[in-house]
């Protein structure tokens, strides 16, 4: 499982971005959202959703409404981030715990700062 390669990208990702909201939690729940769609484009595991690309879209929106960083980081950091998530959701969906765990953390964590951004807050998560 590719489990490890992800982790260690998306696990490290807190330490790494704490002091910016726009990095963390807002561009890594855009990553979420993207990724899942993505994944759910090229598996016949997953059907595909459109609120997905809706989640992804308005947490993209809260990110470069708070970035110090620029769009262009912003982007190419959802960019790197949602190849990631793909493969976390892959092992999701075959039964790592670890990846279950990290999924449902992450789920989390956006729906909680969803919550509090006016973009997001009246938008479900699954």
């Amino acid at each position: 499982m590719r489990f490890w390669a992800a982790a260690t990208a998306v696990l490290a990702l807190p330490a790494f971005a704490a002091d910016d909201p726009a990095l963390y939690p807002a561009a890594q729940c855009a990553a979420l959202w993207f990724g899942q769609d993505d994944y759910a484009h090229a598996s016949r595991l997953m059907k595909p959703d459109p609120g997905d690309l809706v989640m992804a879209e308005a947490f993209r929106t809260v990110a470069l409404r708070l970035t110090t960083v620029g769009p262009e980081a912003i982007d190419a950091f959802i960019t790197k981030q949602r190849r990631l998530m793909g493969f976390m959701i892959d092992d999701y969906i075959s039964g790592d715990d670890q990846s279950q765990d990290l999924y449902q953390s992450l789920m989390q964590d956006c729906d909680a700062f969803a919550a509090t951004q006016p973009e997001t807050q009246n938008l479900r998560q699954k």
